[in-house]
C-alpha cells in the first residue's frame, strides 16, 4: 500500500507539471496572437483603402538613395513626376495619362532635357 505521504508528493508533482504546461500553452497563445492581430490590422487597412478609392494613385516609385525617390503619381487623369526627399517634394514634369511605362516617360524626359541643353549651347 502507498502511504499518504507518497500520494501527496505525486499529486504535487502532477500539479507542478500541469502548471508548467498551462504557462507554456499561454505563452504559445500570446506569441501566436500578436502576429495574427498585426495581420488582421494590415488586412483591415487595405480594405479601407480600397473602399476609399483615392483620386491620387501612385503609379510607380524609383528609389534614388536612402531618402530620395522619384514618384510617378496620377491625379485627375494627369501623371506627375515628382522628386521626394526628406525635406521637400518637387514637381519635375507633367505627362498626359495614356498608359505609357515609367521607363519610357523617363527616356522622353531625358531626351527633352538633352534637346534643351543643346539649344542652350547653340544660343551661347
Amino acid at each position: 500500500m502507498a502511504s499518504p505521504h507518497l500520494y501527496a508528493a505525486g499529486v504535487q508533482e502532477m500539479s507542478a507539471a500541469t502548471s508548467i504546461w498551462k504557462v507554456v500553452l499561454s505563452l504559445v497563445f500570446v506569441i501566436a496572437f500578436i502576429p495574427a492581430c498585426l495581420w488582421l490590422m494590415k488586412r483591415f487597412q487595405l480594405t479601407q483603402m480600397k473602399l476609399g478609392q483615392s483620386d491620387i494613385k501612385v503609379v510607380n516609385v524609383q528609389s534614388l538613395g536612402a531618402k530620395e525617390k522619384l514618384m510617378l503619381v496620377e491625379v485627375e487623369g494627369e501623371r506627375l513626376l515628382i522628386g521626394v526627399t526628406a525635406h521637400s517634394i518637387s514637381h519635375l514634369k507633367s505627362f498626359p495619362s495614356h498608359g505609357t511605362s515609367f521607363a519610357s516617360m523617363m527616356e522622353s524626359a531625358d531626351r527633352e532635357r538633352s534637346v534643351v541643353g543643346k539649344n542652350q549651347e547653340t544660343d551661347s
